[in-house]
């Protein structure tokens, strides 16, 4: 698949969309790699170190997250124009979840050294696409924090009861 190809589905994203009919959107396209994962494929895997993004192309991704007895669970489902990986083009850290092919899936995959090199040559681009990122970040990440504070009011809730013989 060729920049040329790709170029009209990134334009369509949210993520890129203000690239529209710029120059930087064509490279951006270029740095681009197909990737093709079978139904039942580990996309990615949690704990291990991540350097790439990937954008879904085609077909339907299921994130999971180990408990610390190791038992698996559903966090989300992502489909085509979701994207997963992200932070990995910000930093070199452990990824957070676990990704697998639910259906055949076509992968748009950023490299973060080429993404890098992308950012250095379209620096306005670059911080666009960056900020796009660092938004979606600080939503989950507020998302998280809700989810956190609803579990330890449940807690608390069965903690007291479980004093008070309710």
């Amino acid at each position: 698949m060729s920049a040329h190809d790709i170029e009209p589905y990134l334009e369509a994203l949210p993520l890129f969309k203000e690239l529209a009919g710029q120059g930087s959107l064509h490279d951006l396209a270029g740095i681009c790699e197909l990737h093709r994962a079978g139904a039942g494929e580990v996309v990615v895997t949690e704990g291990s170190e991540g350097d790439t993004m990937y954008v879904i192309k085609q077909g339907r991704v299921r994130v999971e997250k180990r408990t610390t007895y190791q038992d698996t669970y559903t966090v989300s489902f992502l489909a085509g124009g979701d994207f997963l990986g992200e932070a990995a083009l910000l930093n070199r850290d452990r990824r957070s979840a676990t990704c697998v092919a639910e259906t055949d899936c076509e992968l748009l995959v950023i490299a973060r050294p080429r993404f890098l090199e992308f950012g250095d040559r379209h620096p306005a681009a670059g911080l666009v696409i960056t900020r796009k990122i660092a938004g979606h970040l600080a939503h989950r990440l507020l998302s998280a924090n809700e989810d956190i504070v609803t579990l330890f009011s449940a807690l608390v809730e069965e903690v007291e009861g479980s004093i008070l013989g309710e």
